[in-house]
């Protein structure tokens, strides 16, 4: 199954450094995209300035403070480039790596691949974080999370010669 891909086409974290963070995340493996609420700070050795992450769960989908995980798609394994292909799709980050994510803020614009949403979009008008996933999914009822994106439209990413199905959304509770 495809992984996640995601532009960030008008967003606040490419010029406000602190809306930038690093995490780990230990319970499995992560994509671009993904939806995470940021925990206290790693103790691990050499994980200075990293939070530990945790996925959405039911009692903190209106508290929690998310962050999307946006990380450059070029697997290093040991230090050293591995894999690396051109095709993003194919990207996921490894339980236990440390990895870059942003703060949405309000009127921030995104780009996300259709794999990279779940559930079913129907009549739903907005993607927000779920119960134990890290896919923002659709839903109609936005009133009990603390991050929330609206469906601006369909498009595309051209990945290679091909033309990846995608959604364009609008950041409108964060």
């Amino acid at each position: 199954m495809a992984k996640s891909v995601v532009i960030l086409a008008s967003v606040a974290a490419k010029n406000i450094d602190s809306l930038n963070k690093s995490g780990v995340y230990a319970g499995g493996a992560l994509e671009n995209g993904h939806v995470v609420a940021i925990g206290a700070k790693s103790t691990t050795d050499g994980q200075k300035d990293v939070y530990t992450v945790a996925l959405p769960e039911t009692d903190t989908l209106d508290s929690a403070d998310f962050f999307i995980v946006y990380e450059a798609p070029v697997p290093v394994v040991g230090g050293k480039y591995k894999g690396i292909t051109d095709d993003p799709r194919e990207f996921e980050i490894p339980a236990g790596t440390v990895f870059n994510m942003f703060k949405p803020t309000k009127e921030d614009e995104i780009i996300i691949s259709a794999d990279g949403i779940g559930g079913t979009k129907g009549s739903n008008t907005h993607v927000a974080p779920a119960n134990g996933t890290g896919k923002l999914t659709w839903t109609s009822d936005i009133s009990g999370v603390s991050l929330a994106l609206v469906y601006e439209g369909d498009t595309f990413i051209s990945i290679g010669n091909e033309r990846v199905a995608a959604y364009r959304f609008r950041v409108v509770k964060a």
